[in-house]
């Protein structure tokens, strides 16, 4: 137990598995990024009919389903 915590020990001081810096973004990339992050309307609409749906009474299979195909009707 003390022989794998003394690796662990060292293996964290030398850097071992410690996270990369990240490199540096594109204005075109960190736009798209943004547009993939925020909902637009479309999915707005499917997520306020899948609402209507589930907490209306409506099985809950049916209304994940009708979602799911919902956004992928968007553009």
């Amino acid at each position: 137990m003390a022989i794998i915590a003394g690796l662990m020990a060292v293996g964290l001081l030398a850097g071992c598995g410690g996270a990369e810096e990240m490199e540096p973004m594109s204005t075109e990339e960190a736009n798209r990024v943004v547009e993939m992050a925020v909902p637009s309307a479309c999915t707005d609409a499917c997520d306020q009919k899948y609402y209507q749906c589930y907490f209306g009474g409506g099985d809950p299979y049916y209304c994940n389903s009708y979602r799911a195909f919902c956004i992928s009707q968007c553009p």
